[in-house]
C-alpha cells in the first residue's frame, strides 16, 4: 500500500476521532460534563461493574495519575463507587453508582442526535466498510500490548 494512502487515513482517522469528540461534547456540554469524565462512565459501563482501576486507564489511554483525578470528579458527583479489589487489596475495583444510571440514559440520548447529525450524509453500506476496517485494526496485537 502507498505510505502516503497510509498516511492520509491515519491522519484523517485521528480528525475523524476528534471531529466525533467535539460533537458529543458540545451535546454533553449543558449536563456538565468534559470529554474525560463522559469518557470515563461509557468507558465503565462498556467494562462492566467492577473494572480495575489500572485496566480502566490502559483502555482508556491515560496514566493512572490523571484517572485518579477523573475518578475523585466522578466520585464526589456521586456517579461512581470505588471499592478496594478482594483479590488485591492494593488495587481498586470501579463501579457505577445507581445514580449514574439516569445521567447515562440522558448521554445516550444526546450521543444519538450527535451520531445522526454526524452520520446524516454517509450510508449504512459506507459505514459497514468502516468498521470492518476499524475492526481489522482493531484485531492487530501491538507491541507491549500483552493484556
Amino acid at each position: 500500500m502507498n505510505k502516503s494512502v497510509q498516511q492520509s487515513f491515519v491522519g484523517l482517522l485521528f480528525n475523524t476521532r476528534n471531529r466525533a469528540r467535539f460533537a458529543l461534547d458540545e451535546k454533553f456540554k449543558p449536563v456538565g460534563l468534559t470529554d474525560a469524565t463522559w469518557r470515563t462512565l461509557f468507558y465503565l459501563r462498556q467494562e462492566g461493574s467492577g473494572v480495575k482501576q489500572k485496566k480502566l486507564a490502559k483502555i482508556m489511554g491515560i496514566e493512572g495519575p490523571s484517572l485518579v483525578r477523573l475518578l475523585d470528579s466522578l466520585s464526589a458527583k456521586d456517579l461512581i463507587i470505588r471499592k478496594t479489589d478482594e483479590e488485591d487489596r492494593r488495587s481498586k475495583s470501579i463501579h457505577l453508582s445507581t445514580s449514574a444510571e439516569p445521567l447515562l440514559e440522558k448521554l445516550d440520548h444526546l450521543a444519538l442526535e450527535a451520531r445522526k447529525e454526524l452520520l446524516r450524509d454517509i450510508s449504512e453500506e459506507d459505514l459497514q466498510i468502516c468498521i470492518r476496517v476499524f475492526e481489522k485494526i482493531l484485531d492487530k496485537q501491538l507491541l507491549g500490548d500483552n493484556e
